[in-house]
């Protein structure tokens, strides 16, 4: 009769926790990362009677949670890249917002700005279009400089993300840790019986670290797990954590990189690919950094031919035109690893040559090397580096001051601060050059019929650009040049002396002459005016290929198609997501109708349980009452 008391009492027992953990099951469907737990039943040892083995009961084993550890690397995984795809959205939505929009945009300045200089160019001695023509100088540069400053404020925006997403990745660090003691503690007092509310906890945490950066885990045979961020940088060992932390980039103190937090802690930034924070410093170089020397290419190429083609010009005073527009130019910075204090300037010499990308300097082993950032390729470099060699490549001279050491590196970046820096440099109307610098004539005397071009001015730097010269034709197939010198004579053929380019055409005779002198004086001259118009559809970019209204869009257009492609790669990705927080529930997921049954299944079970009780007690007392009477 003990038998049947022991097994009722186990079965109760049994079903009453059976009981509890469905109820607890229920409790929690809505808990978010909770995972379903089920009982773990198994028999309990049989007695022998010496005859039979008669069953002892049964035994509550355990209870296990539904968890599928490839689930849910899964999930974190579509979360990490999910986390970067919506950081990169949130800052190409932006900028494509700020480059996009047309009224009162960069495309309006720049249209408005050359149509200033076509208005000139039909009176070119009105103060009014002058003044007219200055006042859009001053939008442009203004528009400039405001989309400079918009994108160097989302740069600043960045930083604070990545502060904050550092902060928040620490302190779940710090979470997991804490979990981790308590678990290994928690598994070795129940016998190796995890505590599995306190895995649920840290599983959570693990996704939610998975939204800021790309996470990989491993487990201890004792419980504890262990994460890893980037290319292996430890985060969590158990109980102990690897604090990250932000420091000012190398090269530029303004923006911030993430190493880890030790003194002698490692620059990471380099391996965070995924997650919010790889989101963040993927929109930095990939986005917002790339605009902003796009449209620091831009401003420096509408300033260095405006300005070009100024001192091609002359002014209402009869002067040479001056510098419209000032503007910063290439900026080279030291890295502050760095164990000299070798310092780099940079100059352009080529506008048309000039792109986009940032390089990257090195000197090593006694020789320098060039590496453009934005594809990755080594540029060839000329020259030494000295003021007499200087290194030149892609429309740049590099001099470097100091003895270099070897590892020491530079960062040069043509155009990142062009744009913010551009600005109007003359208030005068009457500086504006729209007339041509010289001008030809014919000897009223001559005898043939060729004629002469109205010129054009190549370099407005010469010296003897205004010096009075004479072409004069000592034969119909020969010619001098201020008396000097023997020339053949080739009709249409440029003659090129001092900076400036003509060209006679026809049938000259004997004894006729032609003139180039300063065109001071000639208020009513447009030549100037017509060459600025004409810039903004000439090729002045990529070595000609590109004109400025082509390069600006250009960058419209290709930021447009990279917001698209962020935005559909971050749709598809969505989806992904949901697909395998759907996976993580099929497994872990706690269902109410299931649960409901098995509330049914127990409730019957612990009420034949305790019938049995009932009638090993009545057989007991049957017993009992027999041998009163015997």
């Amino acid at each position: 009769m003990s038998d049947i008391f022991g097994i009722s009492v186990s079965a109760l027992q049994a079903f009453q926790n059976a009981i509890s953990v469905t109820g607890n099951n229920v409790a929690n469907a809505s808990t978010p990362g909770y995972d379903k737990e089920t009982i773990n039943l198994v028999s309990a040892a049989p007695q022998s009677n010496g005859t039979a083995s008669i069953g002892a009961g049964v035994v509550v084993a355990g209870v296990s949670r539904a968890f599928s550890q490839t689930a849910t690397n899964q999930l974190n995984s579509s979360t990490s890249t999910l986390g970067q795809l919506n950081a990169l959205q949130t800052y190409t939505n932006q900028i494509d917002n700020l480059f996009g929009t047309t009224a009162g945009g960069l495309s309006t300045a720049l249209q408005g700005f050359y149509g200033a200089w076509s208005t000139l160019a039909n009176d070119p001695s009105s103060v009014p279009s002058r003044q007219a023509l200055l006042g859009q100088a001053q939008s442009l540069a203004t528009s400039f400089q405001s989309t400079s400053g918009q994108l160097n404020a989302l740069n600043g925006d960045i930083n604070g993300q990545i502060t904050l997403d550092v902060q928040q990745i620490n302190s779940i660090a710090t979470q997991i840790s804490t979990l981790n003691s308590q678990i290994v503690v928690g598994t070795a007092q129940s016998g190796g019986q995890p505590p599995n509310e306190l895995l649920d906890q840290r599983d959570q945490l693990v996704t939610s670290l998975a939204k800021l950066v790309g996470v990989s885990t491993t487990t201890d045979s004792n419980g504890a797990l262990n994460v890893f961020v980037g290319n292996g940088q430890p985060l969590v060992l158990q109980g102990q954590t690897t604090p990250l932390t932000t420091v000012p980039n190398a090269f530029n103190a303004s923006q911030l990189d993430i190493s880890t937090a030790a003194s002698n802690g490692n620059v990471i930034s380099g391996s965070i690919t995924s997650g919010d924070l790889g989101g963040l410093l993927a929109a930095r170089t990939q986005v917002v950094d790339p605009a902003l020397n796009q449209i620091g290419q831009i401003a420096e190429a509408v300033a260095q031919t405006v300005n070009s083609q100024q001192g091609k010009g002359m002014d209402l005073n009869g002067q040479l035109g001056t510098a419209l527009f000032s503007i910063a130019g290439p900026q080279a910075f030291a890295s502050t690893n760095n164990t000299d204090a070798t310092t780099a300037a940079v100059s352009l010499t080529n506008v048309g040559a000039l792109t986009a990308s940032d390089y990257l300097l090195s000197y090593q082993a006694g020789a320098y090397s060039l590496t453009r950032l934005s594809d990755g390729a080594s540029v060839a470099l000329t020259g030494s580096g000295t003021a007499a060699s200087p290194l030149q490549a892609d429309g740049l001279s590099i001099v470097l001051s100091g003895t270099p050491a070897s590892g020491d590196q530079f960062m040069i970046r043509p155009t990142v601060q062009a744009a913010g820096s551009m600005a109007v440099a003359i208030t005068d109307p009457s500086k504006i050059a729209a007339a041509g610098a010289i001008q030809t004539a014919a000897a009223a005397g001559n005898a043939g019929s060729a004629a002469i071009s109205s010129g054009t001015v190549l370099d407005g730097t010469n010296p003897n650009l205004l010096t009075p010269t004479t072409i004069q034709f000592t034969s119909p197939t020969t010619y001098s040049i201020n008396g000097a010198g023997s020339y053949a004579y080739t009709s249409g053929a440029n003659i090129s002396l001092n900076g400036w380019q003509v060209a006679v055409s026809g049938a000259p005779a004997a004894g006729d002459s032609f003139t180039i002198t300063s065109n001071a004086g000639g208020t009513g001259d447009n030549r100037n005016a017509l060459a600025v118009v004409d810039q903004q559809n000439t090729g002045v970019l990529g070595n000609g290929a590109v004109s400025i209204n082509g390069a600006v869009g250009a960058l419209i257009t290709g930021i447009g198609s990279q917001a698209q492609q962020i935005n559909t790669a971050q749709t598809a990705q969505a989806a992904v997501n949901t697909q395998a927080q759907n996976n993580v529930q099929s497994v872990s997921g706690v269902n109410l109708d299931e649960e409901a049954a098995k509330l049914l299944q127990w409730q019957q079970a612990y009420g034949a349980a305790a019938k049995a009780l009932q009638i090993g007690s009545s057989l007991f007392q049957t017993l009992l009452d027999a041998v009163r009477t015997a």
